[in-house]
């Protein structure tokens, strides 16, 4: 497993029965495309059903939120979120390795039998031509089988406790983590057939079914090998069959979304660059920005002043163009079109008035390039930046109309494996002056099954947002009404004041500021809120007798190119709890984005909120989609996994984040694309 000749590196990954990477019961040490998302159903027998989102959120990190439903006595399924983390990628030296577990949070109910599928795993994996081999060892219900005693038992404690499912309290979370008198190998291999995505598993598995056998005496867990086959007919497909402990047969059937080949990227050919125009035939700078609307460039205003001419580009207008590549654009556009005595060419990037960094060029470097003697990284050496101090000659309105498609499935639920709800909201924002923002959004509800949230069993007193199925059984409802001013009162600082139906539930105002210097990755903020629950019965109706007051102080941190940003806010949530959260967000070419977080809080009035626990989290998929013949209008599509009515840990749904909008203009996002400059 260490080392081979005959290394061929890391290819054709495929599902496993729990939604995420692996064989079929069990792990391996491969990891999904990065950014790429899965969502499907597996049935094993008649024993489980399985219902799991998973996302490679992180090229190190695969997270699955899943369900799964099961035989017992108590008719409760059994909600988990997994973890895969990779400690090595393989290479000619040796294996792939990873360690992970699942239902990490150990939340719900402390039943017997609950937890029944916690377990933890260290696994490697090795590939010769077209078989990958993989080894492994298990706890808690990976290690069932227990050829071998616990290694990390020396550490003494909790590392040599038994995990019995029968157990009260349930051994499961952070506190058993690789805990366990015994401990099992796994294994397995996964042969790539000639058939294109079609491929051949064999495994044996360190799960003996404790769970299931305390809970039927005459339970025969059958054999712990296993053969089964995978096959991707599509980009977007993946189905697997299998014949599992000797007597059950698998089925699964899952979707997946890759944004390296299934994003719909617009590829425009960049402007050329011709012969500078003589004086009297040159553009005039309203003439410049009309051409440059017309060629998709989301442009505001342009001015020209003696050997300076400036174009002001709002790129969150856009979002499907990497930002140097609209920058780019934009200098093209100019160097080809301005007068002859112009020779620097400053682009300014912003969002909604709150303009983010002045880019200036040389109009004689992107000619050089024009004509192949020039580079990005050439022209990057010569181009200054500065903060946006000077505002555009004009101003122009603007009106926007948009949709937003929105699935959001739970797998978090105890009663059932799965809770969903559709909606699709038509939204309409309008820039009358520079920096006043107002929007609204008409909300059209689809069917759901949103009466079968755990919370819906016991009514809170005061709810937060455990009554979500009074707003959502309307067929028609307004989603939001508000206004907004956004300033920018010094380099680095922007603000915002907002007023109105800010989301859904709740109504009432706010404020926020972020510090951001020019060229820094990292960034603070802090909004206040106070807010009033709207009335589910009522269009513009709000309930004055409950008034909150919410907010939060937020740490921002960006990667190299700010396509990855981590943020981790502190402060108080809408049912009074105070707690955290840490949340990813990451952007991908085509405008995609894929962003999770996880909220731990002491829950409202210091106790657990229903049967949901203090914790909340959620992974959610947005692509945008432009206008076509079944859309006339554009917009996003998004494809969330989250719980869904939870008092504990939630958050308001702010319209204007000011980080959202200053980011897709920003310094980093910028020097992270240069490379795509020219092209």
């Amino acid at each position: 497993m260490l080392t081979s000749p005959a290394f061929a590196g890391e290819t054709g990954v495929s599902l496993s029965d729990w939604g995420g990477i692996g064989l079929l019961q069990m792990p391996n040490a491969r990891m999904a495309p990065d950014g790429s998302m899965s969502g499907g159903l597996t049935a094993l027998g008649d024993l489980h059903r399985h219902y799991s989102i998973s996302a490679q959120l992180l090229p190190w990190l695969e997270v699955t939120g899943r369900n799964s439903a099961y035989p017992g006595y108590y008719g409760l399924s059994e909600p988990g979120l997994d973890l895969k983390l990779r400690l090595r990628r393989e290479d000619e030296h040796g294996p792939a390795v990873v360690v992970g577990a699942r239902d990490v949070t150990g939340s719900g109910l402390d039943l017997p039998g609950k937890g029944r599928f916690a377990g933890e795993y260290l696994a490697l994996s090795r590939r010769w031509w077209d078989v990958d081999l993989t080894l492994g060892m298990g706890w808690g219900t990976l290690g069932e089988a227990g050829q071998l005693r616990n290694p990390l038992r020396f550490l003494g404690g909790r590392f040599r406790r038994d995990r019995d499912p029968s157990a009260w309290p349930t051994t499961r979370g952070p506190k058993a983590w690789f805990s366990g008198e015994r401990v099992a190998l796994f294994g397995g291999a996964e042969w790539h057939l000639p058939v294109d995505g079609l491929s051949l598993k064999l495994e044996s598995s360190g799960d003996r079914f404790r769970a299931q056998r305390q809970d039927e005496p005459g339970f025969d867990p059958g054999s712990r090998y296993s053969v089964g086959l995978s096959w991707r007919p599509t980009s977007w497909a993946d189905l697997g069959a299998a014949y599992e402990q000797g007597r059950r047969l698998m089925l699964r059937l899952s979707v997946r979304f890759d944004p390296a080949v299934d994003a719909d990227k617009p590829d425009r050919p960049p402007p050329t660059i011709g012969p500078r125009p003589s004086a009297g035939s040159a553009l005039s700078a309203d003439a410049i920005a009309l051409v440059a609307r017309s060629r998709g460039l989301p442009v505001r205003s342009a001015r020209i002043e003696g050997e300076l001419a400036t174009l002001w580009l709002d790129p969150a207008g856009s979002g499907r163009m990497p930002l140097a590549r609209e920058v780019g654009d934009a200098a093209r556009l100019l160097a080809d079109l301005a007068p002859p005595g112009v020779e620097r060419l400053r682009i300014v990037t912003g969002a909604t008035g709150l303009d983010a960094a002045a880019v200036t060029l040389f109009r004689r470097d992107l000619e050089r390039a024009a004509n192949h003697r020039g580079s990005a990284e050439e022209i990057w050496q010569t181009t200054q930046l500065a903060p946006a101090a000077e505002p555009p000659p004009d101003w122009r309105p603007s009106l926007d109309l948009s949709t937003r498609l929105v699935a959001t499935f739970d797998l978090a639920e105890l009663g059932t494996p799965l809770v969903q709800r559709t909606h699709t909201d038509v939204m309409l924002r309008a820039e009358p002056m520079r920096g006043l923002v107002l929007g609204g959004g008409l909300r059209i509800n689809a069917p759901s099954d949103l009466q079968l949230l755990d919370t819906n069993a016991l009514p809170a007193e005061q709810p937060v947002r455990s009554d979500l199925p009074r707003y959502a059984d309307r067929r028609m409802s307004l989603d939001h009404a508000y206004g907004a001013w956004l300033a920018r009162p010094a380099d680095g600082l922007t603000t915002r004041l907002s007023a109105g139906h800010l989301e859904e539930m709740y109504a009432g105002i706010g404020a926020e500021a972020l510090v951001q210097p020019l060229a820094a990755r990292w960034a603070l903020g802090l909004d206040l809120n106070h807010v009033w629950k709207r009335r589910p019965d009522s269009l513009l109706g709000f309930d004055r007798t409950d008034a909150r007051g919410t907010g939060h102080a937020s740490v921002y941190w960006e990667s190299p190119g700010a396509d990855t940003t981590t943020a981790l806010r502190l402060g108080r949530y809408l049912g009074g709890d105070w707690g955290g959260t840490v949340e990813v967000m990451r952007r991908f070419d085509g405008g995609i984005g894929l962003t999770a977080h996880a909220t731990w809080t002491e829950g409202p009035d210091g106790a657990q909120s229903r049967f949901g626990g203090r914790m909340d989290w959620g992974l959610a998929l947005v692509v945008p989609i432009a206008a076509s013949g079944w859309l006339p209008v554009g917009g996003t599509v998004e494809t969330a996994v989250r719980t869904l009515g939870r008092d504990a840990g939630q958050r308001l749904q702010q319209p204007l984040p000011l980080y959202d909008l200053r980011v897709p203009g920003g310094v980093g996002r910028l020097a992270g694309t240069w490379a795509r400059l020219l092209n």
